[in-house]
């Protein structure tokens, strides 16, 4: 099958392979995160380069949803390091300790097989959930007392579509993934459900609160968005 590699403006490579049984374009991307797009026998390269440009915000959105490996020494949070074992054990076995997520693997299994990879982010999450209920309450105080907010409670749990809540009783809940964010962010998320303690909603009142304790919100909501709630690849 022949084909040929293209590299594009924030995508990177994408390789167009021409096949004779296709009769549509058709783009794909593959568990590596590899980009491809395959195209009938007869179009050209040129209009399958096209086509990738005009479906550059589809390929963007793939890319941001890909799951991520987890990889030996990788930063877990803001205290544990991942570490891949070999040991002669039957089943694969973990261990948080101090500093560090050890993940033992029997022989013949690689840290990237789904297995291990499965194993791996279920005992991050368990990391990342003792750093926040560790980090996070005491943060929270911090804030609160520095800016005049009170609140009741602070409990962790892992949220798939916010990085926080306040509720009526002024219970505030953080999603432990903040962990993986930089400190200046978390406390971003912090001020902003301590301003809900005054204003539940997202009114111009609340704005306007928000503002006079973190002069730059404007500027951190736009960062924020760049970062997703997943164990994402930090150093």
């Amino acid at each position: 099958m022949p084909y040929k590699t293209f590299t594009f403006e924030d995508i990177g490579e994408v390789t167009i392979y021409k096949n004779r049984k296709s009769k549509s374009l058709r783009l794909s991307m593959k568990n590596d995160g590899k980009v491809r797009l395959t195209i009938p026998f007869w179009v050209t390269y040129p209009i399958g380069v096209k086509f990738i440009i005009k479906n550059k915000e589809w390929i963007l959105k793939q890319e941001k949803s890909q799951p991520i490996l987890l990889t030996d020494q990788q930063k877990i949070g803001k205290i544990h390091r991942l570490i891949f074992l070999n040991g002669k054990n039957d089943s694969i076995r973990t261990s948080i300790k101090d500093n560090y997520i050890a993940i033992a693997l029997p022989e013949g299994i690689e840290h990237s097989s789904p297995e291990s990879q499965d194993v791996a982010i279920k005992a991050a999450k368990k990391a990342l959930k003792q750093e926040s209920l560790i980090l996070l309450p005491v943060r929270v105080s911090e804030l609160a007392d520095k800016h005049g907010f009170s609140f009741n409670n602070v409990s962790t749990r892992s949220l798939k579509g916010r990085w926080g809540s306040c509720d009526q009783n002024k219970d505030l809940t953080f999603n432990i993934f903040l962990m993986q964010l930089p400190w200046h962010l978390i406390d971003y998320v912090i001020i902003h459900e301590l301003v809900h303690t005054k204003h539940m909603n997202h009114s111009q009142d609340f704005w306007d609160e928000f503002r006079v304790h973190l002069d730059n919100a404007k500027e951190l909501r736009n960062e924020i968005k760049n970062y997703r709630p997943v164990i994402s690849i930090t150093d």
